[in-house]
């Protein structure tokens, strides 16, 4: 059943114009489609991300995650483009963790196993 799916994360967000500029120019994602109101990124090994417009509160809970092989690497990428990046939390298994927010407040994480 849905073991098997791939999971496609969508936020919302109340203004896309300013969406689009944080997601493609601050994160780099590439659009793969547009469809009315919402907007699918193409992200790795067929995974994406969707952002669809309404208005909204938004939530403190980590609505999506990107996996990094290098998180000090995308941490100072981050940075050098604006982002504010929570420093890293390590875990002691050993996974890394690093946050931010998008200009929605939707909460944003990388993780690097």
């Amino acid at each position: 059943m849905l073991g098997n799916a791939r999971v496609a994360p969508t936020l919302a967000v109340t203004d896309m114009s300013r969406a689009r500029r944080f997601y493609e120019g601050k994160l780099g994602l590439t659009v793969e489609a547009e469809v009315e109101d919402t907007i699918r990124y193409k992200c790795a090994h067929g995974t994406g991300l969707a952002l669809f417009e309404r208005p909204m509160t938004p939530t403190e809970r980590t609505a999506a995650a990107f996996e990094v092989e290098d998180i000090e690497q995308e941490i100072r990428e981050l940075r050098d483009r604006g982002v504010e990046v929570e420093g890293v939390i390590t875990l002691p298994s050993g996974l890394k963790r690093a946050f931010f927010n998008d200009p929605d407040g939707n909460r944003i994480g990388m993780r690097q196993l």
